[in-house]
């Protein structure tokens, strides 16, 4: 099986690509990257035939799967910042649509496209949302728009054009292995080795193993139906859970009494404020705070179902997810 992965050199892709090789073998395989990105240790060294480009330059795109009956679409842009608004509509819509022409083009077999809960609808009081929940995030939230439009696309290939795809909307994505420190989750790790947390956010999440998502995308190669969409999701937390069970792992204590909302997001609009002066990405914005309140949690049955697969517990998750960051970035430090 000829397979090309988008994607292949985050946190997903490092914990992917050597369950492809060990399948399929390195040969086999070609990794569509950025011309800046780092191949992680993971699968440094491999007999992976490497095509640099950009994921919205569609000719780059053509070139690359022609010839490849099997694509694996996981390259985005994950950011809640409001002046990144063209580069997440540059990257989640307008890439997406570059590999669904080419797949189309060139007649593709399977397209695992892997987007996020985020184009699915959600429930502000933590009432569980389904891949049937219509899509509701507030406009102005641009993350969550890009991925919906992004997976619109796919969808009207699917309905219309014959594209043959399958859907995986991942939940927030945690584990060992995530090599940048600045994802959300390692500076959550990193603020509790420094020190004991005394609040957190006060709503909840969705939560996968990167582990299970990559075990999924391998089942999706030739599992699923075409045109589903199938929520990848090992468990719902609240955020005080969240710090509890990282502070578990550190042998600290926390104290996460819940932030009022509002002033998440007030602190968000600040910094945002700031940042439009200092032109530097603050650690928060004012989409974030208004989502720090919600508890969007989300139903796991049919991907469990369809895909006879047994998740991950959370806490497992985060421990792991702990062990590497201490010894990859220092705990303490």
């Amino acid at each position: 099986m000829k397979i090309l992965v988008t994607g292949a050199t985050g946190f997903v892709g490092a914990a992917l690509m050597p369950r492809l090789i060990q399948r399929f073998g390195a040969e086999s395989l070609t990794a569509f990257v950025l011309p800046e990105d780092k191949v992680p240790l993971s699968w440094a060294g491999q007999d992976v035939r490497i095509r640099w480009g950009d994921i919205a330059d569609a000719g780059a795109v053509e070139n690359a799967i022609q010839g490849y009956p099997h694509v694996i679409h996981m390259a985005g842009l994950i950011s809640y910042w409001k002046r990144d608004l063209a580069q997440l509509m540059r990257v989640n819509r307008d890439g997406t649509r570059c590999v669904v022409e080419a797949c189309l083009r060139h007649g593709v077999k399977r397209l695992v496209h892997v987007s996020s809960v985020g184009a699915i609808g959600f429930h502000k009081k933590g009432q569980v949302a389904t891949e049937d929940t219509p899509f509701n995030w507030p406009s102005d939230i641009h993350y969550m728009t890009s991925k919906h439009e992004g997976q619109r696309i796919v969808e009207e290939a699917v309905r219309e054009r014959g594209l043959p795809a399958v859907i995986l909307n991942a939940a927030s994505i945690m584990g060992p292995g995530d090599h940048n420190i600045a994802t959300p989750h390692n500076q959550l790790y990193r603020m509790i080795c420094r020190k004991r947390p005394l609040g957190s956010f006060s709503g909840g999440l969705a939560v996968v193993d990167v582990r299970d998502l990559a075990d999924i995308i391998l089942k999706a190669l030739d599992q699923g139906r075409i045109g589903e969409k199938y929520l990848i999701v090992g468990a719902n937390v609240s955020y005080p859970e969240m710090v509890q069970m990282i502070s578990r792992s550190s042998g600290r204590k926390s104290y996460p009494f819940r932030i009022p909302p509002p002033l998440v997001a007030a602190a968000g609009g600040l910094l945002e404020l700031v940042s439009a002066f200092t032109k530097k990405r603050p650690l928060l914005t004012f989409a974030y705070g208004r989502l720090s309140g919600w508890r969007a949690y989300y139903s796991n049955e049919k991907s469990r179902r369809e895909f006879s697969h047994s998740y991950i517990p959370v806490e497992r998750t985060v421990a792991d997810g702990y062990a590497y960051f201490a010894e990859t970035f220092g705990a303490g430090e």
